[in-house]
């Protein structure tokens, strides 16, 4: 049977090309269409080379490893490891997709023209078979991976909080909530909203348990330290309490760790005396506004 190397090749680029580009979308990549273009091209001519070179197994494995890698560093322009890594493993997983689909469709034309040969998989079968099998491929993925998202969003809004004050130190989970629009209404600093009990290592006990009787002003003659505090009362609004107020305090500074650490000192806490998720997955909701205007670790000792 003859192998036309031309089809191969375009057979190849177009799927590749649709599979980085499935990949972008999947892992929300920049999608930058000359660069997914140019690493479908050289993914495309390796098709053709190893098809033509006869490579030992374990030759070949690490060869494909190393251009797979090299695709996706072109196709994607990422720095931070964690997103090439993640990125790598999403581009495995639909190109075992597209390529089982594709397999499929293969067989069901026509069989007899499948050969295999060098560890890759070539024919005479049509290219619309490979634009047919890339097309379902992004459908199946598409559709997993927002029942995937689905499921695990919650968890996908959760990192970590850590609140540094006066030499005391609690880490919390905390739940981003794009609603947390809370500020302190004088200064206008953002407000995080963290359940009492999350501080009781850093603020004391008698004050998390007389919070009503604090913004009454019924309970500060008990107590002398209260005033070291510099408590602040930050009204807010929500379901069933549109007239509510909170007792705030500026910590020395915060951390929040979800992708890479970054740490703020300009924003206060708001103690709720209450829960905010009954199953205990978090105590505290941070605001977009915190997230989006953050400095990272190595910027803040640069200003300091």
């Amino acid at each position: 049977m003859k192998i036309y190397l031309d089809i191969v090749l375009l057979e190849n680029f177009i799927m590749n090309y649709i599979i980085l580009f499935s990949t972008a979308i999947i892992s929300k990549s920049k999608i930058n269409y000359l660069r997914i273009g140019l690493a479908s091209l050289i993914s495309a001519f390796y098709s053709i080379l190893n098809y033509i070179w006869n490579l030992g197994n374990w030759e070949s494995f690490i060869i494909k490893f190393l251009i797979s890698i090299m695709i996706v560093l072109i196709g994607f322009e990422s720095r931070k490891l964690k997103t090439i890594f993640k990125q790598l493993i999403l581009f495995y997983l639909v190109s075992f997709t597209f390529g089982g689909i594709s397999f499929m469709l293969l067989f069901l034309v026509n069989p007899a023209n499948i050969v295999f040969k060098n560890g890759l998989l070539v024919g005479t079968y049509p290219v619309k078979i490979t634009i047919v099998g890339g097309i379902l491929g992004l459908i199946v993925i598409i559709a997993v991976s927002h029942i995937i998202k689905d499921r695990l969003k919650t968890k996908s809004m959760l990192c970590d909080l850590e609140i540094f004050y006066k030499g005391h130190y609690q880490k919390l989970k905390t739940m981003i909530d794009t609603g947390n629009l809370l500020k302190e209404p004088i200064s206008q600093t953002d407000v995080i909203i963290v359940e009492k009990n999350s501080l009781r290592g850093i603020v004391s006990d008698d004050i998390l348990d007389n919070l009503e009787n604090i913004i009454q002003g019924k309970w500060l003659y008990a107590r002398e330290d209260i005033y070291s505090y510099k408590f602040k009362v930050i009204p807010f609004s929500s379901l069933g309490n549109e007239n509510g107020l909170l007792i705030g305090f500026k910590p020395d500074y915060i951390k929040i760790l979800d992708e890479e650490e970054c740490i703020r000192d300009d924003v206060m806490i708001g103690i709720y005396n209450g829960k905010l998720c009954k199953s205990n997955l978090y105590t505290s909701l941070i605001g977009l506004d915190i997230l989006n205007n953050r400095k990272t670790l190595r910027e803040e000792n640069s200003v300091r």
